[in-house]
């Protein structure tokens, strides 16, 4: 039988050597401006009114040519239902009807909530929004 070899005498580490890790100083960098002027922020409004407003048309033809329209009543329990979402409340009370109906609900809030970009914005001014939808949609 052969002796089994001498274990080295020297210690090995199997972690990485130590690593200094830099700090960034960003401290003197400046923040942007986030708030824009009134100018900036009406004008955006403006235009996210026009893009919800053609969501809520084609969900309009749509409910039309289905025979269930999306009457004033129906929008504005979607436009309830969008304002209490964005204070973080359950919607779905707002959103009950019979089946077809509460389908075409249920799309019109989820396309209108799920528009690109507006997933940043604040929500006082989403809310913002929903005001001015509301009014421009109310009767049309």
């Amino acid at each position: 039988m052969e002796s089994p070899e001498p274990l080295p005498c020297e210690q090995r580490s199997f972690l990485t050597p130590r690593v200094e890790i830099l700090r960034l100083d960003f401290s003197r960098l400046g923040r942007p401006d986030r708030s824009g002027t009134i100018e900036d922020r009406a004008a955006e409004a403006r235009r996210i009114v026009h893009h919800l407003s053609a969501i809520v048309r084609e969900h309009r033809a749509s409910a039309r040519r289905i025979g269930s329209p999306l009457d004033e009543w129906a929008l504005h329990a979607v436009f309830d239902a969008l304002r209490v979402e964005s204070l973080g409340g359950d919607t779905q009370s707002l959103l009950q009807l019979p089946t077809r109906r509460r389908l075409l609900r249920q799309a019109l809030f989820e396309d209108l909530l799920e528009v690109p970009g507006l997933i940043l914005m604040p929500d006082a001014r989403w809310r913002d929004c929903l005001r001015l939808l509301e009014e421009r949609v109310s009767g049309g």
